[in-house]
């Protein structure tokens, strides 16, 4: 049965193609479907298989080049030395500037910075024109992100810089002398990121994809360079800084354990007793509280989540089943990984939770979850 047939089929009894109004305009036609059929899926897949092998290739002789080119070996260790010492010896900073694709490869390296604890920005080179130039100081690092290595916007930029600030070209230019971002910059460094052939052979379009994935290739190693040796000579492993950064996610779930999610006892406002207490009497103390727990003198305690669901404040305590007896709690070893406590709960639960070094905290059994 052809794909038009069940169409037809579908549509009610009543339905008729005809303008109801002789104004009312017809649509036009809409694109034909895509064709399905093996022919056609292996051509898409073709397709797909040899752009992520002309990408593979062109890390691939990017590989090559600061395996082999003693220019670029020594200019990335030099990259990596200034960077260091920009960050860790003047309290400087990292500024990354690009135009168009350039620019957004240039922000993942601020992101990835940042994430490893070098202080790192983003310059947009229009808006650096008009004011944001501001940012930039004699001790700052400042790398410049253009295939082309001719992008008009970064070579303004570049006439009015502090001279003493160094300048980091990535760039498709393989010599120094000829590239504008940096000849006749005595305190320039070039980092080549060429391609082994141009995107307009390979696809037929000029499209910025080879281009930016050696580019962002390169940005990640020298990221882990530059982290790997500051926080080696501080004395710190670029992992614990990495994972410090991030609490949340599932990579903060890798290093989380219960007593990471625990609010301590120490820390929870106490009442005194829950006769002739109301719910407005909790919620004084719970807005002040960390983590707006309160707990009672005889070891109970009301959660965040039941308190905030009362409609009526004025209600007495002992009335509206918000608190949690401490025989009604779920004793857990704040050692537990937060990945590992999720099969041992459920919704709705109260985590009394043992804390490393002796004390409990508590925890909502959603805030595992």
């Amino acid at each position: 049965m052809s794909t038009s047939t069940r169409l037809f089929q579908a549509l009610p009894a009543n339905f008729t193609t005809t303008p109801k109004t002789p104004n009312c305009l017809v649509s036009p036609p809409s694109t034909p479907p895509l064709e399905i059929g093996p022919s056609n899926s292996e051509s898409i897949l073709d397709l797909a298989v040899h752009v992520l092998a002309t990408e593979a290739a062109s890390l691939s002789y990017l590989t090559r080049i600061y395996t082999t080119n003693p220019t670029a070996r020594t200019a990335f260790v030099h990259a990596v030395q200034c960077i260091t010492h920009s960050l860790s010896v003047n309290h400087g900073k990292v500024i990354f500037s690009g135009m168009g694709k350039s620019g957004k490869i240039a922000q993942k390296m601020v992101a990835t910075m940042n994430s490893l604890g070098l202080m790192s920005f983003f310059l947009h080179p229009t808006e650096a024109l008009h004011g944001d130039m501001g940012i930039i100081r004699a001790q700052d690092i400042l790398v410049l992100v253009t295939y082309s290595g001719t992008t008009t916007e970064l070579v303004k930029i570049l006439s009015h810089i502090p001279s003493q600030t160094m300048v980091i070209a990535m760039t498709a230019h393989t010599s120094q002398l000829t590239c504008p971002l940096t000849a006749g910059r005595e305190n320039a460094i070039l980092l080549p990121t060429p391609v082994h052939e141009k995107e307009e052979i390979t696809f037929g379009v000029p499209a910025p994809t080879t281009s930016t994935t050696v580019t962002i290739a390169l940005g990640d190693a020298l990221a882990l360079a530059v982290a790997d040796t500051m926080h080696t000579i501080e004395g710190r492993k670029t992992q614990d800084v990495f994972h410090g950064f991030h609490p949340g996610g599932a990579i903060g779930d890798r290093k989380r354990t219960l007593a990471d999610c625990a609010v301590r006892v120490g820390d929870i406002p106490m009442l005194e007793s829950i006769e002739g207490s109301r719910v407005a009497d909790c919620l004084m103390l719970a807005f002040r509280a960390k983590g707006g727990w309160v707990r009672i003198a005889d070891g109970s305690v009301v959660p965040p989540r039941r308190l905030k669901a009362v409609d009526n404040p004025d209600i007495a305590l002992n009335a509206a089943g918000i608190v949690v007896k401490k025989c009604d709690t779920i004793l857990l070893n704040g050692g537990i990984m937060v990945n590992d406590a999720r099969s041992m709960i459920r919704r709705g639960q109260i985590l009394e939770i043992q804390l490393p070094g002796g004390g409990v905290g508590y925890a909502e059994s959603e805030d595992i979850l």
